[in-house]
Order: structure tokens, then C-alpha cells, then sequence
């Protein structure tokens, strides 16, 4: 996936977190704790509908020089990220990796594109010992519904509203590109007579009693 560099070095220049930006400390993507952490902020920002994942930050935006990683671009290869996002998302996507320097430290960001059409949900398990810091079914989102605060934690039930419509919203998108493709070049005109002519010669269907009706009229019998 193309990544905007520049918009890399601006959220490694001046980190703040959002409900569309999330900033970890360093993270080890080689331990189970670090592999938890990359899943449940990558799938919740894939489900917020794409944004970032900024490594090596506290949450008000210091940088966290003193657990710094040896090499950032190894730990942070693009395979290790895509590998963790096949083997626990039930809906494969795209994801990024860009880095940026810092006062002579790179700091790796995680790009998620937008374009959720599905909410994304953990497959597998995560095992660390005796708990399951990532369970399967689990729904992560990027919410202010915990705290107050932009987190990443499991979908909530008010949390749910906000899913289904940006999952439309996307799937609409898609529909308005596709009709844009097919109509490239056509003429709107007779399109629209041609619809209008389908719909006038349509016959005619009697509407049947609402659900409301119905329960109304099942309550009303008993």
C-alpha cells in the first residue's frame, strides 16, 4: 500500500492521540504482551474505519527513549504486522508500516486503511500462560465510551450504532463507485428514461399489513 511520508514524519513530529491515532510505548512485536497490543489497536482502528498506530510514545506524547528497540525496522517488518493481522483477523485487510526519525531514533507507525465493511473480530485465541489477553470473537474499537478518553477495548453495546454505520457507510461507497464505473460515458438521459419506463410497467403490489399491524392484530387475538 502507498504510504504518505509526510504524514508519517508529522505524527512521529508531534504525536496526539485520537480516536483515529493511538500511541503506544515501545512494544515488542516478538512477545505474546507486545503481539496482545498490535492486535487490539490494529483490528480497533481497522473497525473505527482506519488511522494509526504510533510506537514509541507515551500517551501525551513523550517520546519512550529509555526502552527504545534495537532495531525498530526488523521488529516492526511488514511481514511480522500482516502475519499477526492473517493468523488472528476473521476478515483479512491491508495494513502499513512507516517509519520516521527523532532525535537520531526511528519510531515505527502502522497504518490501517479505511474501507471496513465487515466488523473485524479475533479468530483465534491469544494465550499468555493462564489468561487470553486476545479471545476469540472479541470486537476491538477505538471509542471515548470507556473513559471518556480515545481507547482501544472490546466494542461495547453503545459502541455498536457507530460500527453498523460506518460499515454501511463504506459499503454504500462501494456501491456509488461501482455505478459510477458502469455509467462512465453513458447517456444519463435515456438511462433514466429507461428506468422510469421499468418502473411505470412494474405491476402494481398491494401492501400487506405492517410488523406493527401484525404483532398489533397477534396481541388483539389473544
Amino acid at each position: 500500500m502507498n504510504i504518505d511520508q509526510r504524514q508519517i514524519d508529522a505524527l512521529v513530529g508531534n504525536p496526539t492521540e485520537s480516536l483515529a491515532v493511538e500511541m503506544k510505548q515501545w512494544i515488542d512485536p516478538g512477545t505474546i504482551p507486545g503481539q496482545a497490543k498490535i492486535i487490539r489497536a490494529v483490528f480497533a482502528l481497522r473497525n473505527r474505519n482506519g488511522g494509526f498506530l504510533v510506537v514509541g510514545f507515551d500517551n501525551h506524547g513523550a517520546p519512550d527513549v529509555a526502552n527504545q528497540l534495537a532495531d525498530p525496522r526488523a521488529s516492526f517488518h511488514i511481514d511480522i504486522i500482516l502475519g499477526l493481522v492473517s493468523r488472528y483477523a476473521q476478515e483479512l485487510f491491508e495494513v502499513g508500516v512507516g517509519f520516521s526519525a527523532r532525535d537520531g531514533f526511528e519510531y515505527p507507525v502502522i497504518v490501517v486503511p479505511p474501507g471496513v465493511q465487515t466488523p473485524v473480530a479475533a479468530k483465534r485465541d491469544l494465550v499468555d500462560g493462564d489468561t487470553r489477553p486476545v479471545k476469540i470473537g472479541d470486537v476491538y474499537f477505538r471509542t471515548l465510551a470507556s473513559n471518556g478518553t480515545p481507547s482501544s477495548s472490546v466494542a461495547k453495546p453503545e459502541d455498536w450504532r457507530e460500527i453498523i454505520g460506518i460499515c454501511f457507510d463504506n459499503r454504500e461507497a462501494d456501491v456509488g463507485r461501482f455505478l459510477r464505473r458502469q455509467m462512465a460515458g453513458q447517456d444519463h438521459t435515456a438511462l433514466a428514461s429507461v428506468l422510469w419506463g421499468i418502473a411505470e410497467s412494474a405491476p402494481i403490489v398491494l401492501a400487506g399489513p405492517t410488523l406493527k399491524e401484525r404483532a398489533k392484530g397477534m396481541l388483539d387475538d389473544e
